[in-house]
């Protein structure tokens, strides 16, 4: 049976062989033994129980009922993983070894409770991997469950399987519709809902979009201003128009770090500690308006501003973080300030349209 493996069976001592006593603890191996190589628990019989004990002179007692508890456990948790209905022979084997052991209905209901919840786990486990030929309907009505009895359970395993399933999105930074329906399958076959915490759901809506920045069809934003013949505006956003300036910044590392070193870097005026300037990039925000990302134009519009840049005069584009900046040949660079997920979008789009636009 599984769960059971082969145990050695004790050598008789010198003072045992010197008072005629026997190692008793070899009555409950062989018992293991024997339902080690059975298929089933009923192929230990109660004679052969007893002619077990009475070989190694052992009886039943509170001093050996772990053992025998633990013989029985291996029998319930062997039941409730491998059962296939209610009807099951191997859900019998646990009164069949209640009977022989002498195992109290309560150590037995204690048991069947532990060997259920490991089974249930191993059995929801199996129907991620296919292994299971249950539904969680069927294992709920065989363990007398309703749905509320296992859904802990269920929503645990999920969340172990999910937890590799979202480092592998996560570091792809894409959330392909495949990925969504692997999902939504699983938590259909496991009964439970499909909802994620705020900042899990955040994260693969970003990865979502971002997928679709790259593979769904392109869309094909209205807007209020006129286009030119064919041009077709493909998204949109709220930007920041930036300006890059250098500004002067104290060095305060030592300061914020407390590891404060006296040296020819710092000065003193009065009680004030004067750092020296580092000189820093820094992206200013002068205008707030729209992105239009065209498939001929990158179009900025505000209350006060129209700017643009031809696609076929755009030297380079980049992202920093959440700023895009744009270098045409000739003339003034943009840069934009979005919101983090709004940029990385949005780059996407303007660099699929860039490429779109080189094979053509």
């Amino acid at each position: 049976m599984k769960g059971f493996k082969k145990q050695e069976l004790e050598e008789q001592g010198f003072m045992g062989r010197l008072f005629g006593s026997k190692p008793q603890q070899n009555a409950f191996a062989e018992i293991n033994n024997i339902l080690t190589d059975a298929q089933s628990a009923q192929e230990l019989t109660k004679e052969a129980a007893d002619t077990i004990l009475k070989k190694w002179g052992a009886k039943f007692s509170d001093a050996n009922m772990d053992q025998r508890s633990a013989i029985y456990r291996k029998v319930a948790d062997n039941a409730f993983t491998y059962a296939k209905g209610k009807d099951d022979a191997l859900l019998s084997d646990r009164a069949h070894m209640a009977a022989i052991l002498q195992i109290p209905d309560n150590l037995c209901r204690l048991a069947d409770n532990g060997a259920k919840k490991s089974a249930y786990f191993s059995r929801c486990r199996n129907i991620i991997t296919g292994e299971e030929t249950l539904s969680i309907a069927a294992i709920n009505e065989l363990f007398g469950y309703d749905y509320e009895d296992g859904f802990d359970y269920r929503k645990q395993v999920f969340n172990d399987y999910f937890n590799g399933e979202f480092d592998r999105i996560a570091e792809a930074k894409r959330f392909t519709p495949e990925d969504e329906q692997r999902l939504r399958d699983m938590c259909a076959k496991l009964d439970i809902p499909y909802e994620f915490k705020a900042n899990i759901d955040n994260a693969l809506t970003k990865y979502r979009y971002l997928w679709n920045a790259e593979n769904a069809p392109l869309g094909n934003v209205k807007v209020d201003f006129p286009l030119e013949e064919g041009e077709i505006c493909h998204a949109a956003g709220q930007a920041y128009l930036c300006e890059v300036k250098t500004v002067a910044k104290e060095d305060n590392y030592y300061q914020l770090t407390r590891k404060l070193r006296i040296d020819e870097t710092i000065s003193f005026k009065g009680e004030h500690i004067e750092h020296p300037q580092i000189m820093e990039e820094t992206a200013v925000i002068t205008d707030t308006g729209f992105l239009f990302l065209t498939n001929n134009r990158v179009i900025y519009l505000s209350k006060k501003l129209a700017k643009q840049i031809r696609l076929d005069d755009l030297k380079t584009a980049d992202l920093s973080t959440n700023i895009i900046y744009l270098h045409p040949n000739e003339g003034e660079s943009l840069s934009f300030k979005m919101q983090d997920d709004a940029a990385e979008v949005l780059f996407a789009i303007l660099r699929r349209i860039l490429t779109d636009r080189n094979k053509k």
